[in-house]
Order: C-alpha cells, then sequence, then structure tokens
C-alpha cells in the first residue's frame, strides 16, 4: 500500500512537472505556428484525397524566386513536406500514379513548375530528398492570380471523376488535374 502511495505521488509529480520544463503549461505554447498547419480533403471520384501542409504567410516578403528559390526543390508549404494521400489509383494530369501517401515537393520557376510525388511520405522526408524515390513528376505552368496572404490548397473545377489541386499563394496560381477511375458499370455488362 505505502508502495503504491509512492509510486502514484511520483507519477502525479511526474504529470504536472512536465509542462512547465517544456517551457509553457502544457494547453498553449509561448507563441502561435507562423505557419499554422492544415489539412485539406475532396471526394474525386469514389475515394477521398487528402493533404497536410503547412500554410505560411507572405508577411511583405518576396515569395517567388527569393523566400522560395526558383530551381530548388521546394517542400510546398512549412514545418516540413507536404503530405497528399490518394485513396485509390488516380491520374495526375493524364499519367497514372497508384493508390497511397506522397510526399508533394516541387521544383518552381517563374515560367514552369515541377510537381513530384515522392515515395517518401514522412513530415521529414523533404530533409532527405532523393529523387530515387520519385513515383511520379509532371510539369504545370504557373499563373497571375488575387493577392493570397496564407498558402492554401484548393480543389476547383470538379467533375464527377476529376477535380484541379491549386497551390495558391502570394499572386500565384498553380496546380494539376486529378482523374480518378469510373467503377459504374456500364448497361449490358
Amino acid at each position: 500500500m505505502y508502495t503504491t502511495r509512492i509510486c502514484l505521488s511520483f507519477i502525479l509529480v511526474f504529470l504536472i512537472s512536465v509542462p512547465f520544463a517544456a517551457g509553457h503549461d502544457g494547453m498553449h505554447p509561448d507563441a502561435p505556428n507562423p505557419s499554422p498547419n492544415a489539412t485539406v480533403s475532396q471526394e474525386v471520384g469514389f475515394e477521398k484525397v487528402a493533404m497536410s501542409f503547412g500554410r505560411p504567410g507572405v508577411k511583405g516578403r518576396t515569395i517567388w524566386g527569393e523566400l522560395v528559390p526558383y530551381g530548388e526543390v521546394w517542400m510546398g508549404g512549412a514545418n516540413g513536406s507536404t503530405i497528399i494521400t490518394f485513396e485509390e489509383d488516380v491520374k495526375i494530369n493524364g499519367n497514372p500514379l497508384p493508390a497511397g501517401s506522397y510526399g508533394l515537393h516541387s521544383i518552381p520557376s517563374a515560367t514552369e513548375w515541377t510537381f513530384i510525388f515522392s515515395t517518401d511520405s514522412s513530415r521529414l522526408g523533404i530533409m532527405k530528398y532523393s529523387d530515387e524515390t520519385d513515383a511520379l513528376r509532371i510539369t504545370a505552368t504557373p499563373e497571375d492570380a488575387p493577392h493570397q496572404e496564407w498558402l492554401v490548397y484548393k480543389f476547383e473545377k470538379q467533375t464527377d471523376l476529376s477535380s484541379s489541386l491549386s497551390l495558391h499563394w502570394e499572386k500565384l496560381r498553380v496546380g494539376f488535374v486529378i482523374e480518378a477511375p469510373d467503377h459504374r458499370t456500364k448497361e449490358g455488362e
């Protein structure tokens, strides 16, 4: 009984002291995340496409070609790799991509972007990125867009079996088309 009380007291002291040792009250960090994490998902065809990413703000900075250098692999957001998950096999701009989770990276330029679907879907995958993990690379043309302070990914131009997915940040929008297979049976089959 005495040993049980000591163990319970130790556990209670530990649980109370951990938040203070971490430098905050355990409920809130010292400051808000400067690039809040976000998720977005959309049913495309018969299954879901989901993304998780960090949302940096423009905050008066020059983004393209400076904060995000041209010609270098970029994580497509903040706080680690942007992760995209497909519940079924899809086509990206007409190219087949198996179901699964991927690190979504990009190589921006002023006139053409390369989107990279990496088989390393860990949040830290960008830190050890190698083109050997590429499952698919596609190109896209960026376009001018209204100012968007916080980076966002949007599903747009939805149809029964497809959707475009666009990255929109600062005064730029760029993206690709996701097509799902048609599982409907045709009459007479």
